[in-house]
């Protein structure tokens, strides 16, 4: 075979493996959200319902997923949302503190209790985040430290105690309950479709 033959050969070799690792880099990746994305998570166990007007799929456990703020029913682009039971048993959702400095760490505060709580610095008495209404969200943007924090009930009851070793890019959050308190690292799934 004649040298010049070879050219064409070596154009559609180059096409059908260049296609090859797209289709592997497409499965590495998640599809960037939408321009106009706002980010809803079910925080509780189970099937999540309809929130903000969007079927959510069917993972649960406090991970976020981009939605079109257009395909919902009232949600601000670049806006967070978390949805719980609340402690009479009624679905909340709450929009989250804006995230503007994304150098440092967020931690925020849900309250999904039956009364104020305030997310503390142990050993020191300073609030970390100060009173935060029942079904609302309190946040602060905090530098990475180790520290140890608690969530604390208007009457002082330590709802919980948590040990924390903060990184850039991490973002916590606190979700204080009637019977307790637990955390979350923020995580992100696949965009919701349309």
């Amino acid at each position: 075979m004649h040298r010049s033959q070879f050219g064409p050969l070596f154009t559609i070799a180059a096409v059908v493996l260049s296609g090859a690792a797209w289709a592997a880099e497409k499965e590495l990746y998640d599809d960037p959200p939408p321009d106009d994305a706002t980010f809803v998570r079910w925080i509780e166990e189970g099937a999540a319902p309809t929130i903000l007007g969007v079927s959510m799929p069917g993972d649960y456990g406090g991970v976020y997923h981009p939605v079109s703020a257009a395909r919902t029913q009232g949600a601000q682009p670049g806006a967070f949302y978390s949805a719980a039971t609340d402690a009479t048993g009624q679905l909340v959702i709450i929009r989250e503190p804006d995230r503007h400095d994304r150098s440092k760490v967020l931690l925020t505060l849900l309250n999904v209790s039956n009364s104020p709580v305030r997310l503390v610095l142990v050993g020191h008495n300073a609030d970390v985040i100060g009173n935060t209404a029942v079904n609302d969200a309190g946040g602060r943007a905090v530098n990475p430290v180790a520290a140890t924090l608690a969530v604390v009930s208007d009457t002082g009851a330590e709802l919980g105690v948590f040990e924390v070793q903060l990184r850039r890019g991490q973002n916590l959050t606190f979700v204080a309950r009637p019977d307790g308190a637990a955390l979350i690292e923020n995580r992100f799934g696949p965009n919701i479709e349309g």
